[in-house]
């Protein structure tokens, strides 16, 4: 495989193993979002129901998808995790098919979240909540995630300037890289997570029971009431609407279909306003039996309700508020109610706040009633009972100011669970009491305690009044111990980091082929041959002329000396 190739091979499981690292903690935390709502699912259900005309348990379905999910992608991110992989990459149906979930749960993912958020937008607290929590785990994995990949990014910038004769670019590159490490690990310590809380433990809020304890007895009953008192709760919340007869009465609905026996005791009645009944009227109707009948939290299946208990439940009527205001003396709760106002054509729809507060002034409850009254009538409220308790019923979405209603005298904030924790802190500065609903999670309990509330409302007044602390708790001085801890092991993994030694490639060595170093050895031969038959050649002809050059010189023997001349003197050879 050429370089180039094994690079572009690297490049595509490091892409696969980043979707399905994306994809994995995205249907993770999907996925513990439903199971941590509870109730809201139920909710979800029936508003899709409504919207299709077609009945499913749909969050339960996506659920079990979402399980399926985190598992393929559980298994990808291993499977591509391996840092180094010999083997081709290979183009497959599987990795086409996995994309695709990728993209259509990424959609569904955030469109569900910005929908459920734009319609209930107390979610959005959930959310925060949520994540928030997570963060016990989740800041470790992703400082892990970013130290992994400095640390690569440390080792390549050594190696550069290993090789580089100008070593000061390099040093500085690597000392940026590290700052740019210790402030991410400083972020958790400077914005710490709610439940790393500093100073003291907050106290526990005051639980109000709302609409009684509804998950245990019919709502809006005065058996609810008494249920609530006998697991230790601090308050009651209910809801007025006001009968055609002009008496003030529990109940929370518009109409009386879904918490009564309307449908035996008036049948052609069923979609008639609860407030166009006399009183008489509606203490013919059972208000217990319903809750027998559709057990709404399955919590009479699950064996948590007792036959006493269901004896009672059977019996429950729809009581009115000088009924309930007793039962709050005697069982020494608090009281807060939110009025439900008729149409403006009801005889007593002008008078209604007025015969709430005339009642409410007779029993003598005084601060033990929270009274929920708008601006409008605060003033009525302060000059006719300046003892009672004054409520400000306000949406996450649109908070007042804290200064202006310590201004208006407002003593306590009630709100959705959208609220966030320095609002909350806002609030309780200025003196101001925090009550946040609906809340029935003991996660999510425990995060508002540790936020500082005052008091809150829920349906799971029995589980919620045994919890002796917050779900999950830590001073933030043992947070910064262990956070600390956690740094001091990561900057000795990034000390002990050090480039590899490259080691030059063995120059390989051709094997020689036999029948070559033959032909070799034999041209080696044949030339050696000619060069000496040249050689022998050259001297023959040096011996020729060497033969001819000496006939020349020589004398003739039979050569007559003439007369006169000396004779040649003999040459003694050894003097040559």
């Amino acid at each position: 495989m050429s370089e180039r190739a094994e690079s572009m091979n690297k490049l595509k499981y490091r892409l696969h193993y980043f979707l399905a690292l994306i994809l994995l903690l995205h249907s993770l935390f999907f996925f513990i979002y439903w199971i941590s709502v509870g109730d809201f699912r139920g909710d979800v259900d029936l508003f899709i129901t409504e919207a299709i005309g077609l009945k499913l348990p749909f969050t339960l379905i996506l659920i079990i998808l979402t399980i399926l999910i985190v598992g393929w992608s559980l298994f990808r991110f291993l499977k591509f995790r391996i840092p180094i992989r010999k083997d081709e990459w290979k183009a497959s149906w599987t990795n086409w098919a996995y994309f695709g979930v990728w993209v259509v749960f990424l959609f569904i993912f955030y469109f569900s979240f910005v929908f459920i958020i734009k319609e209930n937008y107390s979610q959005w607290g959930v959310l925060i909540h949520l994540l928030n929590l997570s963060r016990i785990g989740g800041d470790v994995i992703i400082f892990l995630i970013i130290a992994v990949w400095l640390r690569r990014l440390i080792l390549y910038l050594r190696r550069r300037m290993i090789r580089s004769p100008r070593t000061w670019p390099w040093t500085v590159s690597i000392l940026l890289t590290l700052i740019l490490l210790v402030g991410l690990w400083l972020l958790p310590t400077v914005f710490p997570p709610n439940w790393a809380y500093q100073g003291d433990l907050p106290s526990k809020p005051a639980i109000l029971a709302h609409r009684g304890a509804s998950m245990l007895a019919p709502e809006n009953t005065l058996g609810a009431a008494e249920l609530a008192a006998d697991y230790g709760a601090f308050g009651f919340e209910s809801d007025l609407r006001i009968s055609l007869d002009g008496i003030p009465f529990l109940m929370h609905d518009e109409t009386l279909a879904r918490t009564t026996n309307i449908a035996e005791v008036f049948p052609g009645r069923v979609n008639d306003l609860a407030s166009s009944f006399t009183v008489e009227e509606l203490k013919q109707l059972n208000a217990g039996l319903w809750f027998i009948q559709k057990d709404p939290y399955n919590t009479i299946e699950d064996g948590l309700v007792s036959q006493s208990q269901l004896s009672i439940n059977q019996g429950q009527g729809i009581p009115t508020l000088s009924e309930t205001l007793a039962l709050m003396e005697q069982e020494d709760l608090i009281i807060m109610f939110d009025m439900r106002y008729p149409p403006e054509d009801h005889p007593y729809f002008d008078e209604f706040f007025e015969i709430v507060l005339s009642e409410c002034r007779e029993s003598g409850l005084n601060s033990s009633i929270w009274f929920l009254v708008d601006q409008e009538k605060l003033d009525n409220l302060i000059d006719d009972a300046p003892q009672m308790t004054r409520v400000i019923g306000v949406s996450s979405t649109d908070l007042p100011d804290a200064d202006t209603l310590v201004e208006l005298q407002y003593e306590i904030v009630n709100v959705d669970t959208g609220i966030r924790a320095q609002d909350i802190r806002a609030y309780r500065s200025q003196g101001l009491g925090v009550n946040v609903y609906t809340i029935d999670q003991s996660w999510l309990f425990s995060q508002f305690w540790l936020s500082g509330v005052t008091s809150i409302t829920t349906n799971n007044v029995h589980t919620l009044s045994e919890l002796d602390q917050p779900f999950l708790n830590i001073p933030y001085a043992r947070y910064l111990l262990f956070w600390g801890l956690f740094g001091i092991v990561i900057a000795i993994w990034l000390a002990s980091a050090q480039p590899e030694r490259e080691i030059e490639p063995k120059k390989e060595m051709e094997t020689p082929d036999l029948f070559d170093f033959a032909e070799e050895k034999q041209t080696d031969i044949q030339t050696a041959d000619e060069d000496n038959m040249e050689t022998s050649e050259e001297v023959e002809t040096t011996s020729a002329e060497t033969q001819e050059l000496d006939e020349v010189q020589e004398p003739d023997a039979e050569q007559v000396v003439p007369e006169g001349e000396p004779e040649p003197e003999e040459v003694d050879p050894e003097v040559e």
